[in-house]
């Protein structure tokens, strides 16, 4: 055999492979959108009847933990939002996270904060507090404590721990100061953990981007699709995110992530892991999992493998799940810089947690999530962007060469984008269906009021239209992210908002911020 037919024989098992690696991922995701079709049809004939649902006599308090890092501009609408929340018994922890901007002064001018000694215990290590401060929550709030803790600077997971501290509730909700929270999510999210106190541990809920909605006195008042047509491609992939992947690991408990904008847990199994990772952790399961001093910008991952990884080890029973309905909304960024550095540091924050839990992988004791998950994550999601950028010099070489009939090669690349595409849209479809009424006087219910023929044509253009340009562009700044893990790169790139308003521009903060 000679050099060149050495060389065909190799391009074409590389074609063979990457043609089967993609086969497997794209079954994989079709069976995830089955099941999480079933899902959404059995929650939405379950809220077509109960509404927000009651949660007794004797609701457990709720502490809302809201770290803020740079958010005057939008901390305000979100806080107020939370104000208005329809829930008999919580409260308000905002973590001011060593703010460079004027967050704090936003805040205590616009709620009437005034200093306070500090009523919750130090069960968790955290960088010091500089203050603490207390407000009346206005007239017609449900909120029972309003509380802000000014701390230095030490990174989103710091600001959980803080805020964990001072939080007095048996259930605690992360959460984004720069996010929306519909009225009802409360209710919503803490009913399951209340029908089910000793096996469900943590539940997240479908995050939407509010870019395009009418927000007014921290309310969601109109919701509308993003003019802006990066924005709206990333409101196709949350669909494909959420509806999707996420809810249907969520119903194998083979879930691996929580949006760190809204998720609740019990607090006593976060105090008894050691709260959210940070380099000052001195627990038992910090050290022993994770080594001293170990960090990550994904903590809201970190966390919940963590969780995983706890309770296995002790043989107790513990579920991680998510509500299909969009319950907190945020801004998603409108231009490729930031998008970008979010994209990378998320991808950096993946092979973070993969490496700092690798211990579980083909684990017995660890049941589905050792052997099934985080394979599945590492495979999949992490290594992903390598085998595509893989596949983008190699495919076409061997067209180039000889050895791959360009009409293949055509037709493999139009598989590959239907395929996408398909996926896309079967998420846009889960997201959007109509279970029918079947009471009288009773509505419809669907996940998303993108009903209007036009709403659902600007998220099919968006569908395809991810295919060419923004793929490839996410596909360089995750290659980036992979090599940043690689060098030890710790920075955060958080991007600021615009606000829920247009008359303050945006800037990049660089550093630890929350």
């Amino acid at each position: 055999m000679t050099a060149a037919d050495l060389l065909s024989s190799v391009l074409l098992v590389t074609d063979g492979v990457i043609l089967v690696y993609f086969t497997v991922y794209f079954s994989l995701n079709l069976g995830m959108l089955a099941l999480a079709f079933r899902a959404v049809r059995r929650r939405l004939r379950v809220i077509d009847y109960s509404g927000a649902p009651d949660p007794g006599p004797f609701p457990p308090v709720v502490s809302l933990l809201a770290p803020a890092y740079n958010e005057e501009v939008t901390v305000v609408p979100a806080v107020t939002s939370l104000l208005k929340l329809d829930y008999p018994s919580f409260e308000i922890v905002i973590i001011n996270d060593g703010s460079k901007d004027r967050t704090v002064e936003v805040l205590r001018r616009a709620f009437g904060f005034r200093p306070a000694v500090a009523g919750g215990e130090s069960l968790l290590p955290t960088a010091q507090v500089r203050g603490v401060f207390v407000a009346d929550p206005p007239e017609g709030s449900r909120c029972s404590r309003f509380v802000l803790v000014d701390k230095e600077n030490g990174g989103k997971a710091d600001a959980l721990n803080a805020g964990i501290n001072e939080a007095r509730g048996a259930f605690v909700c992360s959460m984004d100061a720069d996010s929306l929270i519909l009225p009802h999510a409360l209710k919503r999210i803490v009913q399951p953990l209340l029908d089910a106190p000793d096996d469900l541990v943590a539940l997240g809920v479908q995050v939407a981007a509010s870019n395009g909605c009418t927000v007014s006195d921290g309310r969601l008042v109109d919701v509308k699709l993003p003019r802006s047509l990066l924005a709206r491609v990333q409101v196709v992939e949350y669909l494909r995110s959420f509806t999707q992947s996420r809810l249907a690991l969520g119903q194998l408990n083979l879930l691996l992530v929580l949006s760190g904008v809204f998720a609740a847990f019990r607090r006593d199994l976060l105090v008894e892991i050691g709260g959210f990772l940070t380099k000052s952790a001195t627990s038992k399961a910090v050290v022993e999992y994770c080594g001293r001093g170990s960090h990550t910008v994904c903590e809201d991952m970190e966390v919940i493998v963590r969780l995983h990884r706890w309770l296995r080890d002790r043989g107790r029973v513990g579920r991680v799940e998510m509500l299909p309905e969009p319950l907190a909304w945020t801004e998603v960024p409108e231009n490729f810089t930031f998008l970008g550095k979010q994209r990378a540091r998320w991808q950096r924050g993946l092979f973070e947690v993969l490496w700092l839990h690798r211990g579980m992988f083909f684990e017995k004791r660890f049941g589905a999530v050792g052997r099934v998950s985080l394979p599945y994550q590492l495979l999949f999601e992490a290594i992903t962007p390598l085998i595509e950028a893989f596949g983008v010099i190699v495919v076409p070489l061997t067209v180039v060469l000889g050895v791959l009939d360009w009409r293949v090669f055509v037709l493999f690349l139009g598989l590959a984008v239907a395929a996408s595409t398909l996926l896309s849209i079967g998420s846009m479809v889960v997201a959007t269906w109509a279970e029918p009424a079947r009471l009288p006087g009773s509505e419809d219910r669907r996940l998303f009021p993108y009903d209007r023929a036009a709403d659902l044509a600007s998220l099919f253009t968006a569908a395809l239209v991810e295919n060419v340009g923004y793929r490839q562009v996410l596909l360089y700044w995750r290659l980036r992210g992979t090599w940043d893990w690689l060098r030890g790169r710790q920075a955060w790139d958080k991007f600021a908002r615009k606000g829920f308003g247009d008359d303050v521009m945006p800037q990049m903060v660089s550093g630890d911020g929350s």
